[in-house]
């Protein structure tokens, strides 16, 4: 039943790129999906493999990260639950990644081999067009959110997610957002505690 239900979910994103969708194609290409039950903390891209996937995430926010020269880990980007999500350089050049997508929570996770997606597109027309706004969706919103962070003080970065990722300041470790906005943690805490009282009054 779960299963089912997130399947439906599965279908009803893909809809909202293409809502004329043909039904038939749609489930034809549905069927060639798999769904694994992930637990926290897992990595379900990680660095050195060579990624093969591309992944659609029910419940769980998703971190993509790299380790820095100084051994620390750097953010690149936080995706909510119900997104596609991959290593798109590593996915489209078959090129070992440099990177690692981690999930913070227990989730039902849909994906879909490389070669298996590329026959869907050769086959359906449909499914060409849906994996191109899929990506370019997924760009777009990459440019927009990092124009953000790069051009905003980390004030205004912090009231952003506020605004818009609530989910992100109860689910992701403070030092990982930090991390994103390219601040410390402690600044990134001073800037909390500032909102808090902000908040209380």
């Amino acid at each position: 039943m779960e299963s089912t239900g997130f399947r439906q979910k599965l279908s009803e994103k893909i809809l909202s790129y293409k809502p004329d969708f043909n039904l038939e194609v749609l489930n034809s290409g549905l069927n060639q999906f798999q769904i694994t039950d992930c637990k926290a903390d897992e990595d379900i891209v990680k660095t050195g493999e060579v990624c093969k996937k591309i992944f659609f995430v029910e419940k769980s926010i998703s971190r993509c990260y790299f380790l820095g020269e100084d051994g620390e880990e750097k953010t690149l980007w936080l995706e909510p639950e119900m997104s596609f999500m991959t290593d798109y350089e590593s996915f489209t050049l078959q090129s070992a990644s440099k990177c690692n997508i981690h999930l913070y929570e227990d989730s039902l996770v849909y994906s879909i081999d490389r070669e298996v997606l590329f026959n869907l597109y050769m086959t359906y027309h449909e499914w060409a067009l849906v994996g191109i706004a899929i990506m370019e969706d997924h760009f777009l919103n990459l440019f927009k959110i990092t124009t953000t962070i790069h051009f905003n003080n980390a004030s205004s970065n912090y009231e952003h997610v506020e605004s818009f990722f609530t989910k992100y300041l109860d689910v992701v470790p403070l030092k990982h957002i930090a991390s994103w906005f390219n601040i410390s943690a402690v600044h990134l805490s001073r800037i909390r505690a500032e909102r808090s009282k902000i908040a209380a009054n």
